[in-house]
Order: structure tokens, then C-alpha cells, then sequence
């Protein structure tokens, strides 16, 4: 059972101030209509309560589980920390990420090979974001959680390897991927074991049973010529009891860490192992062979997308890539996400994920977003009408003495500095290092771009006397988790 909150520690009045203003500082530049704050509106999905009617059911259906039982649990997969780069191929050669503090490596089936690999990895967070003492449960015995800081990495689910829209390709073992959607790594910071959770949407099926499918683009569970792919998850956030996951074309799916249910408790015939099938099916509860899911339990969407399960024909009926970054593109993409803890409002900060901008593309290279959370509850600071509103936005840097801008994988700010983070194909990856200038709206460079890794993503930030920036590599066989100082 998870501890109470703690009170915040005091820190230092000048900076947090200093944070706070320039956290809360409203960009509009009047000649750049892309970052007018009305833009940035989310709104709670409008099946909310059915949602939490069907966890409801399947938490009575089904056995809970916890974070820390999960870690304990024998029989999970063993990865490998190192005070060095522990995968060689996931920088150029002899190349080392500057600043480098210490990496992760998956075992060899989630490290991956090209070609064959179905899941990539793409958001990190940990307790870090979670909770201010950086610590997850209760000691029990033989286990003191302290000792066992959990970090989490999203995957989704590559589905379309010959991109033609439609998840049929094959996957590793020659079966067809059934769009088997988003998994959650929930990784032990000391020991290097893990464990993967299949995020899940819930629905009651035709026999009215509570059920569940995997994460998707869109949520329609009915019969249909329209088929969607896996959610991307470019980005999460662990704030207190809650995950809030990165939706591109809508802003954020939610779960609560108190509904992960163990199907592997379950008695004897009950547990489906087969890696073809998802929910319940004549009284057996599949998850494409994993022994653990999250099912969502509630949402924050743009206003054209109010909810996951649109009928055809709506704004939000599309394919996350089918989103395009233009000068006037108003409507946001959710490509990434990072907690900030530094500033005295707490805020998620996330942003776009542009394809490399051409010498003349000047306002295509992405925005990142600002929005307010709460300091307890682990929930956002939502106005007078409910709705979640940002307080900043900026547009990501674009320097004409560079050959490549835009292709930003995550973002991260620490006292009122934004850390971004760049991936460049198949060479290693930069950082890039900016504070806003609130006359343009613009994120302005402050450094040379910094030294990364192949093929690097979100970011996240674990603070302390030495703050930390946490990244993964997503490339089959490049696979790496790791992390930098600022």
C-alpha cells in the first residue's frame, strides 16, 4: 500500500521564483497564430465515467496487483546496468554521450534485431516523477523500497512494417501482430530485473462481461472496414497513483496504478497465454501472452477529439502520422511528455515531433507545450470550466547554421532551461539546450548541441544533488536506457 504524500522540501526562494515566472510567462508572438494559448485546451474524454463503470467490473473480475509486487514477482526478465555505455551499438563508434552518467540494457529478445523486432521502445519516466521521495510503497518483509526505485518505458507495438496502413504484417515468430498495442518495462533501478504490463483499453462485450483490447489509434470495438494501428506512447508521466501516456492526436490517456491486475493469479485455465488473442473469450482472459495489464481509466483530449471511440468520419478518426507540423497547424500533436518538478506550479511539459526541417521551414520544427498540474493528487490544474489549460508555449529552436532542426523526441525542463532531445537517424542524436524568449515565442539555443545516442526519445528528469536526464534508444539491436547531467 502506497505511502501518504510528504510534504515538499523547502528549497531555494530565489530560484523557484525565478522558475516559476519563467514556467508561467504566456508566449504569444503576435505574428505567430501557432502559439496562441486558446490552442491549448484538453478536455476530460466524454466516456469518463463508462470507463470507470468497466475497470470497476474487471478489478471485481479480476486479481490487483502493485508496482513493487510486480519488481518481487520470480520468473521476470533480467536486464543489465552499467557504470558505461553497455551497448556498444547504440552510439557511433568510439563515441561516448556527453555527459554520460550510467546505462540499462534490455535482454537480448527486447534489445531486438533489425527487421523482426515488434516493439519499440519510446517514453520514460520513474518515482522520481512520481513522488517526492523518490520512493514507491511500504517496506515489507525482505523488500525495502528504497533499494528498488522503479524506472518505466513505454514500447508500442510495430505493426506496420510494410507501411501500408494495415496491422497485418508479421512479427518475429511469423504470426500476425493483432495490433497488440502499448506495453509498459517496469524496471528495477538496483537489481535490473523487469517486467512488462500491457496497457489496455476496457469494454463490455456482447454477453456483457467486462473485457478489453489492446491500445489503439482508435477504440472501436465493434465490427468495421476501419482498421487502427497501435497507440504510439511517444511519451509518459508518472505522477503519484497515475500514468498519463501520450495520445498524438488527442493529448493523454490515463491509468491508475491501483487497477494493474495479474492474470497469472488467476486459478488454473483461466490465464490465456496465447500471444494471438486479447481480453475475454469464453471465460479465459487473454493478453497476448503477458501476465499483466493496465487498463485506461480515464483521458484528456483536444476538443475535436473528445473521445477514443469516434464514429467514422470525425476530425480524430485518423492515423497518428496523417498530423502534419505547419506554421498554422493550431491543433497540437502529444509526441513526448516530462514532468517538471522544478518550478513552484508543477507542469507536464510536452511537445512535437516534426520531421527534420528544410533550410525555409523556420515554423515547422515543432512546439512544445506547457501544462499546470496539481502539487498533490497526482492530477492537473484544470480552470473554473474543467479544462486543462496551458499557460506557455514555444516554438523548438531553429538555427539556420545547422544542417538538421526539428525531429525532437522529448523534452524536459529544469529551472526554467529546456533540454530537448534529437534524433538524427542513423548518427547519434544531440541535445539541445534553450531557454524561452517570451517576444518570439521561440526557444533560443544557449549552447552547442550536445552528444547523444542512436536513435534517442523522450526524455525525463530525476532530480537530486546531481539531476539526472533519463533516454531510450529505440533501433532493434541499438537498444539502451541511460542516462546524462544536464
Amino acid at each position: 500500500m502506497r505511502k501518504s504524500y510528504k510534504a515538499r522540501a523547502v528549497i531555494s526562494l530565489v530560484a523557484t521564483i525565478a522558475a516559476s515566472l519563467l514556467s508561467a510567462a504566456p508566449a504569444q508572438a503576435a505574428d505567430d497564430p501557432g502559439l496562441a494559448l486558446s490552442n491549448f485546451e484538453l478536455r476530460p474524454i466524454s466516456n469518463r465515467d463508462d470507463l470507470q463503470s468497466r475497470v470497476a467490473k474487471l478489478n471485481a473480475d479480476l486479481p490487483n496487483t502493485g508496482v513493487n509486487s510486480i519488481l518481487q514477482q520470480e520468473g521476470g526478465r533480467q536486464g543489465n546496468w552499467s557504470a558505461g555505455v553497455c551497448n556498444g551499438d547504440a552510439v557511433e563508434s568510439g563515441t561516448v554521450p556527453e555527459n554520460f552518467s550510467r546505462s540499462f540494457c534490455f535482454d537480448g529478445d527486447d534489445n531486438g534485431q533489425p527487421a523482426t523486432s515488434e516493439w519499440w521502445p519510446q517514453g520514460v519516466t520513474g518515482v522520481a516523477d512520481a513522488d517526492e521521495d523518490q520512493t514507491w510503497g511500504d517496506p515489507s518483509a525482505g523488500w525495502n523500497p528504497t533499494d528498488h526505485k522503479p524506472l518505466m518505458a513505454t514500447w508500442y507495438n510495430k505493426d506496420d512494417w510494410n507501411g501500408d496502413k494495415k496491422p497485418d504484417d508479421m512479427d518475429v515468430d511469423g504470426l500476425h501482430t493483432e495490433r497488440k498495442g502499448v506495453r509498459v518495462s517496469f524496471i528495477d533501478s538496483s537489481t535490473g530485473k523487469y517486467a512488462h504490463v500491457l496497457l489496455v483499453y476496457p469494454f463490455i462485450n456482447g454477453s456483457g462481461n467486462a473485457s478489453y483490447m489492446s491500445l489503439r489509434t482508435s477504440q472501436r470495438y465493434s465490427s468495421s472496414s476501419y482498421t487502427y494501428g497501435s497507440l504510439h506512447a511517444g511519451g509518459i508521466v508518472w505522477y503519484g497513483y497515475y500514468l498519463y501516456v501520450a495520445d498524438t492526436n488527442r493529448g493523454f490517456r490515463v491509468f491508475d496504478l491501483r487497477n494493474i491486475i495479474d492474470l497469472g493469479a488467476l486459478p488454473a485455465g483461466q490465464w490465456g497465454t496465447s500471444k494471438t488473442a486479447i481480453g475475454r473469450q469464453d471465460g479465459v482472459y487473454h493478453a497476448h501472452g503477458y501476465r499483466y495489464i493496465l487498463p485506461q481509466s480515464d483521458g484528456w483530449s483536444n476538443s475535436a477529439c473528445d473521445t477514443v471511440e469516434p464514429p467514422p468520419g470525425t476530425p480524430c478518426d485518423v492515423q497518428d502520422s496523417e498530423k502534419t507540423c505547419t506554421a498554422r497547424d493550431v491543433t497540437p500533436k502529444t509526441s513526448f511528455a516530462s514532468l517538471d518538478r522544478s518550478s513552484t506550479v508543477r507542469h507536464i511539459t510536452t511537445g512535437e515531433w516534426c520531421e527534420k526541417a528544410q533550410v525555409t521551414d523556420a515554423y515547422t520544427t515543432g512546439r512544445v507545450i506547457r501544462w499546470p498540474m496539481n502539487t498533490s493528487g497526482g492530477t492537473p490544474a484544470t480552470n473554473s470550466y474543467g479544462y486543462w489549460a496551458a499557460d506557455a508555449a514555444y516554438r523548438i529552436p531553429y538555427d539556420t547554421s545547422e544542417t538538421d532542426n526539428g525531429g525532437i523526441q522529448g523534452a524536459a525542463v529544469i529551472n526554467g532551461t529546456y533540454y530537448l532531445s534529437q534524433s538524427r537517424g542513423a548518427s547519434n542524436g544531440r541535445v539541445i539546450v534553450a531557454r524561452p524568449d517570451t517576444s518570439t515565442g521561440r526557444l533560443v539555443e544557449t549552447t552547442n548541441r550536445r552528444r547523444s545516442a542512436i536513435g534517442v526519445e523522450d526524455f525525463s528528469v530525476w532530480s537530486g544533488a546531481t539531476n539526472q536526464l533519463w533516454t531510450v534508444t529505440e533501433h532493434p539491436g541499438q537498444r539502451m536506457l541511460f542516462s546524462i547531467t544536464p
